[in-house]
């Protein structure tokens, strides 16, 4: 048997579930699960009125090792891998020719469309799979393959680099990412945080700084606030770019037509990225320019500690760690 976490009803906290260990079919692999990542996206689910599928399995980002393929894949049995949220897509339209196929319209995510991740056993596509090494420990990895990525990507989104000042709105699993990525790029950041723990992880004061009008070449907003996002994008100058980086399905948000376009401000969407950006992220991790933060529980735990997910009290990005 196998063991997973998953929500049953809306607005109800995940239950702790068993099924037999999943098969998988040709093109398809089975990877044991060492860690997987649990944020903001995956409590958005507990806020809608209806979920998409019934059981859903939360978690976008895992480390595992591979114990079993369908046949037809060239990933060896015993690998250790990171899994993306992108299971497949088509491949064919105009999307996935420019190198953007997270936007296809016929995209696969697991945690939406197929089984998330939050469990002892994963079936997932050979696509989703990263190969890394046996140093790369898992609890330090997993978050890098959603959020991670994202981070990322948003901070290239932006447009910008060496001697810009960029804003990050919330220092919390993907924020303290985007501080450090955009700290390696050359960006002068500044970090904003209610929460003084979290806005320490920036290396900030341990009080939160006021959103100032017009004070940042370009901004990125980390968290899932609809008054996050209405006081960032004041927060950029004149030509800026806002870059939304957190994603929510029970989020919404309006903001001033008059205020976004008569300043020229760009907004933009972050969520993963390209391969090769995926690539760049793990060896900063590797060389310790990077050093993704992160908070453990246990799978068994995920029922009593989903809370965290909403009132934090933890550091970084929380990992939960199956056992089998």
């Amino acid at each position: 048997m196998s063991s997973f976490v998953a929500f049953t009803h809306p607005r109800e906290a995940p239950e702790l579930l068993e099924r037999e260990v999943p098969s998988c079919r040709p093109g398809e692999v089975l990877v044991r699960v060492e860690a997987c990542g649990l944020g903001a996206a995956d409590f958005g689910f507990f806020q809608l009125d209806a979920l998409p599928r019934v059981p859903l399995i939360p978690g976008l980002e895992a480390v595992g090792i591979v114990e079993a393929t369908g046949g037809g894949v060239g990933v060896a049995v015993g690998t250790r891998v990171g899994v993306v949220p992108l299971a497949s897509t088509c491949g064919g339209c105009d999307l996935c020719g420019r190198g953007l196929e997270r936007w296809c319209t016929k995209a696969e995510l697991h945690g939406w469309h197929r089984d998330g991740f939050l469990s002892q056993h994963l079936v997932t596509t050979e696509t989703a799979l990263v190969p890394l090494t046996t140093a790369d420990d898992p609890t330090r990895f997993a978050p890098l393959f959603a959020t991670g990525w994202t981070a990322f990507s948003a901070v290239r989104a932006t447009g910008m680099g060496q001697g810009h000042r960029l804003g990050v709105v919330g220092v919390g699993g993907l924020g303290h990412l985007v501080v450090q990525i955009a700290r390696a790029a050359g960006f002068e950041v500044r970090a904003f945080d209610v929460d003084p723990a979290r806005l320490a992880l920036a290396g900030e004061s341990a009080s939160a700084r006021a959103l100032e009008t017009d004070s940042v070449d370009a901004v990125i907003v980390c968290t899932p606030s609809t008054q996050a996002i209405q006081q960032a994008v004041r927060s950029v100058k004149r030509g800026g770019t806002m870059v939304l980086a957190a994603a929510s399905p029970s989020v919404r948000f309006d903001l001033s037509l008059f205020d976004t376009v008569m300043r020229g401000v760009t907004l933009a969407p972050a969520f993963l990225g390209t391969r090769s950006e995926l690539a760049e992220l793990i060896h900063l991790v590797r060389s310790g320019v990077v050093s993704p933060r992160t908070t453990t529980i246990a799978l068994t735990d995920v029922h009593s500690k989903f809370w965290m997910l909403r009132d934090g009290g933890f550091s970084g990005r929380l990992v939960v760690t199956p056992t089998t």
